[in-house]
């Protein structure tokens, strides 16, 4: 009986250090996705400033951002996971914007919600599924 009672709270702690290790990896994907978003916008900021490159083409830079960040945090958190790729690339996704939207609320003066933030889910969700089926069958 004391060996199955071992086992038992062996189990448990197992579970706890898996828990910790999830929210480690959940974190982990959410910065590497701000770190890319970063970089692609300073690296933007740089062309603007010394080239010819027009700001007419900052959205499609800001989804094409949206589409590799939320990738990169579907592929960590699925990886991670080890299963359900596409649910927890979609909930990278999910929170990506959401976080990013927060982020831009607090940054500007007058914030809103327009239908270039719908477009901006649906590629969020689209990216971190994409990410999500990677990462969960990378080998």
């Amino acid at each position: 009986m004391k060996k199955k009672e071992k086992k038992k709270s062996g189990n448990k702690m197992e579970q706890k250090a898996e828990r910790g290790n999830t929210w480690f990896c959940l974190v982990r994907g959410m910065a590497a996705a701000f770190a890319i978003t970063c970089i692609i916008f300073i690296g933007f900021g740089i062309l603007l400033t010394y080239t010819e490159v027009s700001e007419e083409s900052l959205p499609v830079v800001s989804l094409v951002c949206t589409a590799l960040s939320a990738a990169a945090a579907g592929y960590d958190w699925a990886a991670c996971m080890q299963k359900k790729g596409i649910l927890w690339g979609l909930a990278a996704g999910a929170v990506y914007t959401v976080l990013l939207y927060l982020i831009t609320s607090l940054a500007s003066d007058s914030f809103m919600v327009q239908l270039s933030g719908v477009m901006t889910l649906i590629v969020a969700l689209a990216g971190g599924a994409v990410g999500g089926i990677l990462g969960v069958n990378r080998k």
